[in-house]
């Protein structure tokens, strides 16, 4: 009986787990065209919160601002993805041209 007892147990915990990760997840918006600012803005108020940017260009600058940057590409794109994931936005400076792939 103690076994059973145990076993039901532990299937509750992993369904109760199973249920936690699938609420995890979020839509994530399209952040190109948007400051970097406005952006990280989007992004965490769904609920992501690792948010990485790099200059798109070969200089590789630091964005020390955020709302003088744009952003011009992410990665995962638009859509539902875990609140977990890293979120990786290429960014030029504001007034440059994104590159072209």
């Amino acid at each position: 009986m103690r076994k059973f007892l145990v076993a039901v147990v532990i299937i509750a915990a992993l369904l109760a787990l199973s249920n936690h990760s699938k609420r995890q997840r979020a839509a994530l918006p399209d952040l190109r065209g948007l400051t970097l600012s406005h952006a990280l803005d989007r992004a965490r108020a769904q609920g992501f919160n690792r948010v990485e940017s790099q200059d798109a260009g070969p200089e590789d600058r630091p964005q020390l601002l955020a709302g003088d940057w744009t952003v011009c590409s992410q990665i995962p794109g638009p859509g539902t993805h875990a609140v977990t994931a890293l979120v990786a936005v290429t960014v030029v400076k504001s007034g440059e041209g994104c590159p072209r792939a």
